[in-house]
């Protein structure tokens, strides 16, 4: 039997690598990943981007281990068209604030011939986000990654979602603010655990046309996650844990921004009605076997230090104080 192609576009973020090095230590399909051409604008979720020298590094290195770069213009279908022939399945692990990429993305997807879409909807179960009560900029992006899944519909196409839950490095900046029920468990990813799951979702035969929802890293609460931080880090960690009503008027009184978005996040949790999760476990079913980055591990190695990359650069933007 022939092996699979896999084209992976925003590959050189943190899920993105993590994605192609896993598809790569598998062995089990051809890889494929798609450059934006040079000076093409390129967002991030962090505000914090690779070089161009550093994102060449890296095809470098995946080119020696059979990958093949194909530099495109990733906004218009005629260049992806021929970019994405041959291609069974497409990844996509844009950043959050990079959702409308994927539109000239799935047309070209479906003129090529592409079988299956996995968008980057890598966060909340956004069919769900798209009809709380209470109108945010992330509610907005929930009804964009949810009309990006009707688009892979209309074009034909196959699709994967993989919903994770909160990506830990993002909710760890003090004080930490707690979103809903402290005890309430609920899915918990890191970035590269994100793209080290996707090729097992995707190989699974209950991923086809389905959402699965996945905590990448760890289930659990966010006292039991925050006791694993004091502990790895030998110090308490700081905390607010903030009323539904708290969070609205948060938000509503927040600029544009890192921490507005985060204020979103937090209305949605506590907008979310009884009964109904904004995220799953659906690898403790179906993916008994794959195992998150310890927290020991993830909170001294990866953690801590975006938390402090992430201080700075708000600090930078003006949306944190200089003593912070």
């Amino acid at each position: 039997m022939s092996k699979k192609t896999v084209t992976v576009f925003g590959a050189t973020g943190t899920a993105g690598v993590a994605c192609v090095n896993e598809f790569i230590r598998q062995g089990l399909v051809n890889i494929n990943v798609l450059a934006r051409r040079s000076g093409q604008v390129e967002r991030s979720s962090s505000g914090i981007s690779k070089s161009e020298a550093q994102k060449q590094l890296q095809y470098d290195e995946w080119a020696r281990q059979g990958v093949t770069i194909k530099e495109v213009d990733v906004t218009i279908a005629e260049a992806l068209v021929p970019a994405l022939r041959g291609t069974d399945y497409l990844v996509s692990c844009v950043p959050l604030y990079a959702t409308e990429s994927q539109m000239p993305l799935i047309f070209a997807a479906k003129e090529a011939g592409v079988e299956r879409f996995v968008p980057s909807e890598f966060g909340a179960i956004y069919e769900f986000e798209q009809f709380w009560q209470t109108d945010t900029t992330h509610r907005l992006m929930a009804r964009q990654k949810a009309f990006i899944r009707r688009m892979i519909e209309l074009a034909g196409m196959d699709y994967t979602i993989i919903p994770a839950g909160a990506w830990i490095e993002y909710y760890m900046l003090e004080p930490v603010m707690v979103m809903g029920d402290p005890d309430a468990r609920l899915a918990w990813s890191t970035g590269a655990d994100v793209g080290r799951i996707i090729p097992h979702v995707l190989a699974h035969p209950a991923s086809r046309n389905a959402i699965c929802p996945v905590a990448a890293t760890v289930w659990c609460s966010w006292n039991e996650l925050l006791a694993a931080r004091e502990q790895a880090v030998g110090r308490p960690i700081e905390r607010n844990e903030l009323t539904p009503e708290q969070w609205r008027a948060a938000y509503s009184a927040s600029r544009p921004g890192a921490i507005q978005t985060l204020l979103a996040i937090g209305v949605a949790m506590v907008d979310t009605p009884a009964g109904m999760s904004l995220c799953g476990h659906w690898n403790k079913t179906f993916l008994p076997e794959f195992k998150g980055t310890p927290l020991q591990e993830l909170f001294v190695d990866t953690v801590e230090p975006f938390v402090e990359a992430t201080r700075a650069t708000l600090i930078t933007a003006g949306e944190l104080p200089a003593d912070a």
